[in-house]
């Protein structure tokens, strides 16, 4: 039998990346022939190839905080983009097409409709992307992570890799806990300089209630490490990519972070309380993935503008293990664990039909 075929448009950033990947990983084990479009000096260069996934490149700008040049110059980015996708389906000939957001999907999501391939949308946060807002209306089917994002979207979650939806529930995992609060510090697969200016200094004030693992990003490292380092030696660990986050989460009491879409939906998976620090995005949409923990008991939010090492160390002064199982436990409620197979039982039905 001839193994279907199938075509992940996924770039910029892991929160659009590593779900793409997890559906692809999915439905390789189901013998399907998986091709990838991204952008050569994003993430998924790096990630996909390790993967051995066929990976091709366009070249495409993102027009958020663009400059006069960016914007002059796009439209011809958009149309050489187009008409390579258009030559990489003609040649693939795939059966689906899966868009999982991102200006990277733009060109690509309208060289499948035009080449007649069904056109499957993914939107990861609470508030769609203008990519995915405009694809949305020619696509075969829109399928989104939360409620209200896209009109006619049916809700299937963000798919979760294996290793993180196999970590035990918190009421496990908290038994017989003691000594230090554990503290993971995340700011996205980048980093998030905000986190790695203030943490060191928190860490500082509050000394032996907590111990750290934070998260830099590739460029802040050595900065990072030495204002640890400055301020004693007290328990931390630190890393500029933490490559098994499963065992991270499945360490921490509670977790310092950006809200993007994937990371809210990993911590409600693993159920985990949070302290998040939104991107300070136009559109909100990071302070609105954020909300849905929040308004359930499971995590506080702080906006970047006003946070500060004195109000992160007066929440986690007004926490204790007992508070955090509780967060946690709200938190694991809103998780689901089942997004990969719903996604792939849609794909299996479009290609069906």
């Amino acid at each position: 039998m001839k193994s279907k075929k199938i075509i992940i448009i996924a770039g910029g950033s892991g929160g659009h990346v590593f779900p793409g990947l997890t559906i692809a990983r999915d439905l390789i084990k189901k013998g399907w022939n998986v091709n990838w479009i991204g952008v050569k000096n994003k993430i998924e260069a790096n990630i996909i190839p390790q993967n051995k996934i066929k990976i091709h490149f366009i070249d495409i700008m993102g027009l958020r905080q663009s400059n006069i040049k960016t914007l002059i110059l796009s439209p011809i980015y958009i149309l050489n983009a187009y008409f390579k996708v258009k030559k990489i389906i003609k040649n693939f000939s795939p059966d689906i097409v899966l868009g999982m957001g991102g200006y990277v999907s733009g060109p690509a999501g309208l060289a499948a409709w035009r080449s007649k391939i069904p056109l499957l949308i993914h939107e990861q946060n609470k508030i769609s992307g203008i990519t995915n807002r405009i694809l949305a209306k020619i696509s075969t089917k829109n399928i989104q992570a939360f409620s209200g994002s896209l009109d006619n979207a049916e809700i299937v979650g963000n798919p979760i890799r294996e290793e993180i939806i196999k970590i035990p529930p918190p009421i496990h995992r908290f038994k017989n806990r003691n000594g230090p609060l554990r503290i993971l510090i995340i700011g996205g697969s980048q980093g998030a300089s905000i986190l790695n200016k203030i943490l060191p200094k928190v860490l500082y004030l509050l000394k032996e209630r907590i111990t750290i693992y934070h998260q830099t990003g590739h460029f802040e490292l050595e900065k990072t490490r030495q204002k640890y380092k400055k301020f004693g030696l007290y328990k931390y660990k630190i890393t500029s990519f933490i490559k098994n986050i499963a065992s991270a989460y499945s360490w921490a009491d509670i977790i310092i972070c950006r809200s993007g879409a994937l990371t809210v939906s990993e911590i409600a998976v693993v159920g985990l309380g949070a302290i998040f620090i939104p991107y300070p995005h136009k559109d909100n949409q990071q302070y609105l993935n954020a909300q849905i923990l929040q308004k359930k008991g499971a995590a506080k939010i702080i906006p970047e503008s006003e946070l500060s090492e004195k109000l992160i160390v007066k929440i986690l002064y007004s926490l204790n293990r007992e508070i955090l199982k509780k967060m946690a436990q709200k938190s694991y409620l809103l998780g689901i664990r089942n997004a990969t197979l719903k996604i792939s039982n849609i794909i299996h039905k479009i290609t069906k039909n």
